[in-house]
């Protein structure tokens, strides 16, 4: 009764979720002792040592044959599958089949049962096998809180189980022999997602206090040489120089922290030896923390060498160490690497004012994690972006003129030049209004390697970028195809007026390309404001076939006009834009194509109309201005054909919550220029300004005054005019020359590029 009323007591401290735990692991171990760990995926009845890989997925196994069970290895790297993954409660007891698992088709009406080649079963058998030593972790820390050897003994049959069949379980072997045999795990084509380490690592060290054991059940030698066996894999496999080096490194310490000394093992490596592997590893493909951080980080800055998204891993994971340093061997690692202090201040410069990271590379945007600024002893609050900030030896910048998340623009501008990033050229992504409105695409939902990924998500025409005569491209993951930064500064051109522009110069590889974007954020009032984007692009042999200008906007309503007289274009339906023509796959990824060749100047309007029938009660109150809207306009040219068209949905932004309309169901706007022949002297030029109902425009026209070059040196001359209602005007001079010399509407200007606020027009 004593019993009883104590393990009330506990029950009414931790709350009602942990009652809801409770009767999840009761449902399971109140049906046996072994129910959970006969739920394992494992080899029940071969006992194959050996698992066979055809590069990134499951061949067959064999070997010899163990004295236990052993483990089962994933069906495939990509979690992508026809088939859906099953609950514990429809697993049969010990499952091992020569024709794979029986599982559920999706894909056929019904969703009937069939047998599936393990091959086929992407991450299912990591994911139940991760979901069972969860249960089992969680079984252990209720034996902790009540007593209850119900608890002990079936998370110790889980953790027996499973660490026996990895002491029998070989290191896989790759039969085409190549890049994927330094990247197996034990039992997954990654070792960074042998993710089931930590909870066993830290259900070994609770079941390790529980005194009910009989005689040899708890086999402590041996399931430390499992996991010292574990950890050798870890280390001789994955990748050093970038995110996975310190995931394995976690991997590889929890396993540390559960070891005896180096003196309790004959071969001399225990807790001591896999923290050094940490601290001072030299091993091919497991850097030491301060290797990493120095091949990694730049100096000057703090800044990662891989794209947003994976850059807060990174910190992430460092913070993760700082504390375990701290708490495990009372030392602090911000001391002996202070770049970790300096990443974790200029971290918010990723920031777009919605206060999450921009998007390029394979990046979902996100908020930073509190948490890691809680482990490092550092005030995110006190934390506030720059409003200008570059970035060379990773290749983007970033201007802002405010963190207000309604009322603030925003600009980015990336390379590839670091991991994880895509084929893009100078890629350009515009915030405001409070939305992304010109996104990058993201990764795609079969994440890297699916088609989509490598066809189109990475590729050029994704981006708001140029590609050169249809084939631009580059090595996409570990790139290094860096952008020039030229210039990234502001300027006060009138009362309360401010332009920050950006200028960077790209060579593009696959056609030996010279690419100049110039960028300027003209801040007009406290809520408006317009981007002008200038962008140069000619083959260095003045082979020019042609230049595609890509431009992507979010919304669902896309109108194309003449921008003199704001009638509708007549685009007619076009095969153009497409891989016939030995263009890229990723043309083929656009649909619903209307074309018009025109030199006229044009206008386009793009429409966010907020769904209050998709929107969560939350968004209904941060979407509260109505439908938003991004007016260009761009200037015509001779030879140029427009295009208005719909591209796959801007899978970087699926992840947002609280989005105003449903982002994965709706293609992405696409607007597309092609300029015949060079597109240098006749560069792309557009205007860019959003607007809401509440926060309206304030744009009447845009024009192009004549230029008249005075030098011999410059090549390419444009004049952009910007009238607003109130009368006020700017003026944007640009060249592609700094000792250019030109004369615009009676006056002249200098160098590469001028930006002058005009007295109103009488």
């Amino acid at each position: 009764m004593r019993k009883y009323l104590l393990f009330l007591l506990v029950l009414a401290a931790v709350g009602p979720a942990f009652g809801q735990n409770k009767a999840k692991i009761d449902s399971y171990v109140d049906r046996g002792e072994t129910w959970l760990s006969d739920r394992l995926q494992m080899h029940w009845n071969t006992h194959a040592t050996q698992q066979y890989m055809r590069g990134e997925r499951y061949d067959h196994c064999g070997g010899d044959s163990a004295a236990v069970p052993t483990l089962q290895f994933n069906g495939a790297r990509s979690h992508v599958t026809i088939y859906a993954r099953p609950k514990l409660e429809e697993l049969e007891a010990r499952q091992e089949d020569p024709r794979g698992m029986y599982l559920r088709n999706r894909n056929l009406v019904g969703e009937p049962y069939e047998w599936a080649a393990i091959s086929q079963t992407g991450n299912i058998i990591g994911s139940l096998n991760l979901e069972i030593a969860g249960a089992a972790l969680d079984a252990a820390k209720l034996w902790q809180k009540t007593g209850e050897d119900k608890y002990a003994r079936a998370a110790w049959r889980v953790l027996d189980t499973y660490l026996m069949g990895v002491l029998y379980t070989k290191m896989p072997l790759d039969l085409d022999h190549g890049h994927m045999q330094t990247l197996y795990g034990l039992q997954t084509q990654e070792v960074i997602h042998e993710d089931v380490v930590p909870k066993l690592t830290q259900l070994y060290a609770i079941l390790k206090d529980y005194k009910g054991f009989g005689a040899g059940e708890f086999k402590a030698q041996e399931y430390e040489a499992a996991f010292k066996h574990w950890a050798d894999v870890i280390e001789q496999n994955g990748v050093p120089h970038n995110n996975w080096d310190l995931m394995q490194a976690r991997f590889i310490f929890n396993i540390g922290q559960v070891l005896q000394p180096n003196s309790a093992y004959a071969d001399g490596k225990g807790q001591e030896h896999y923290f050094e592997i940490v601290e001072t590893g030299k091993s091919i493909r497991q850097w030491s923390l301060k290797a990493l951080t120095d091949y990694g980080y730049d100096p000057a800055n703090g800044i990662w060498c891989e794209c947003p998204g994976y850059s807060q891993v990174v910190l992430g994971d460092l913070a993760e160490f700082v504390r375990l340093y701290k708490e495990q061997l009372g030392r602090d690692l911000m001391q002996q690497l202070p770049i970790i202090a300096l990443a974790a201040r200029n971290n918010v410069e990723y920031l777009f004012p919605d206060s999450m990271t921009i998007g390029f590379g394979d990046t979902h945007p996100g908020r930073l994690n509190p948490d890691i600024y809680r482990k490092l002893g550092i005030d995110l609050k006190s934390l506030q972006p720059s409003r200008t900030f570059a970035a060379p030896r990773t290749s983007w910048l970033i201007q802002r003129n405010g963190m207000d998340r309604l009322k603030s623009l925003a600009f980015a501008i990336n390379g590839s030049d670091g991991n994880h990033m895509h084929a893009n050229g100078p890629s350009l992504e515009l915030y405001g209004r409070g939305l992304r409105l010109a996104p990058d695409g993201g990764i795609g939902y079969s994440l890297y390697s699916g088609d989509d990924y490598k066809e189109y998500y990475s590729q050029f025409p994704a981006h708001n970028t140029v590609c050169v005569d249809g084939v631009s491209t580059y090595a996409v993951m570990k790139s290094n195809h860096p952008l020039q930064i030229l210039r990234n500064d502001e300027e006060t051109i009138g009362e309360g007026i401010t332009a920050q522009i950006s200028e960077v110069y790209f060579f593009e590889p696959e056609t030996r390309s010279n690419q100049n974007r110039q960028v300027i954020l003209v801040t007009t009032g406290d809520q408006n404001g317009y981007f002008v984007d200038i962008f140069r692009s000619r083959r260095q042999d003045g082979q020019d076939r042609m230049h595609d200008y890509f431009y992507h906007n979010v919304g669902q309503i896309m109108h194309t006009s003449d921008a003199q007289t704001n009638g509708l274009l007549p685009l007619q339906p076009t095969q153009e834009l497409a891989f016939a023509g030995a263009h890229l796959y990723a043309y083929s990824y656009l649909f619903d194509k209307m074309s018009a060749e025109t030199d006229k100047d044009v206008k386009v309007t793009y429409v966010m109309h907020p769904d209050e029938k998709f929107m969560t009660p939350r968004a209904k109150q941060l979407w509260s201005d109505g439908d938003v809207t991004m007016t260009q306009w761009t200037k015509g040219e001779a030879d140029r054909t427009v295009f208005q068209c719909l591209a796959p949905t801007t899978e970087g932004l699926s992840r947002i919550n609280d989005m105003p309309y449903n982002i994965k169901g709706q293609p992405t706007l696409t607007f597309v220029a092609r300029q015949r022949g060079e597109a240098w002297t006749r560069p792309f030029v557009s205007v860019f300004e959003p607007a809401s109902e509440s926060k309206p425009g304030t744009i009447r026209q845009v024009t192009y005054p004549d230029v008249k070059i005075l030098d011999k040196k410059t090549t390419s001359a444009v004049a952009v005019l910007v009238e607003h209602a109130d009368g006020t005007r700017q003026l944007i001079v640009s060249t592609d020359c700094d000792s250019a010399k030109v004369k615009v509407m009676g006056k002249t200007y200098k160098g590469k590029l001028n930006v002058i606020h005009l007295p109103e027009k009488e």
